[in-house]
């Protein structure tokens, strides 16, 4: 990881920090540099540059406090680094060393909300499918009691509504079902 090379960066503008190179390079970290390489990295100068560790009021903790705020962004811009992109969003390119096309930050948090909302969907099916099972035993299917066309009309309802229940409610969803008060 290399030694902390803060000083250097002292008199750099602290609006520069919300660009990708300059906070990989406060933190020390290669641009390869793993989430638990970067927060390992983060934590190194937190430890080395947070205020509390020197006298208040003294010029060294105005030198710390202002140090610690530009590490601060420099980890919230990079801290998901191997979920982001360096390039601008405008660009959709092959990286050259993989031949694999670069999403945007926008695209690719939209494509894991959507995988999110179809492994959601899925979870709450199955329960629909199992609470479809537990109504066609009730209902003495099997007896000629209930018509066939109602029970798997309610069935299909308890799929696709535990589905979508799960789906776009989440969490609130699995609470209401299972009664748990948050």
């Amino acid at each position: 990881m290399g030694a902390l090379r803060p000083m250097s960066l002292m008199s750099a503008d602290p609006s520069q920090f919300g660009n990708v190179e300059h906070a990989y390079e406060l933190l020390g970290v290669p641009h390869s540099a793993s989430t638990r390489v970067i927060k390992r990295a983060y934590r190194l100068m937190a430890k080395r540059w947070h205020p509390d560790l020197y006298p208040h009021g003294t010029p060294q903790q105005a030198e710390a406090s202002r140090m610690m705020e530009r590490v601060n962004d420099a980890y919230g811009t990079i801290h998901h680094a191997p979920l982001r992109y360096t390039r601008q969003p405008s660009e959709r390119t092959a990286r050259p060393e993989t031949n694999v096309p670069v999403m945007s930050e926008r695209e690719h948090s939209v494509a894991i909300s959507q995988l999110g909302f179809w492994v959601r969907f899925a979870c709450g099916s199955m329960f629909g499918i199992l609470i479809s099972a537990g109504i066609a035993l009730r209902t003495n299917l099997f007896d000629g009691v209930v018509p066939t066309t109602l029970v798997a009309f309610v069935a299909v309802v308890a799929v696709l509504g535990c589905g979508f229940g799960a789906a776009w409610g989440g969490d609130k969803f699995w609470y209401a079902i299972f009664g748990v008060d948050r």
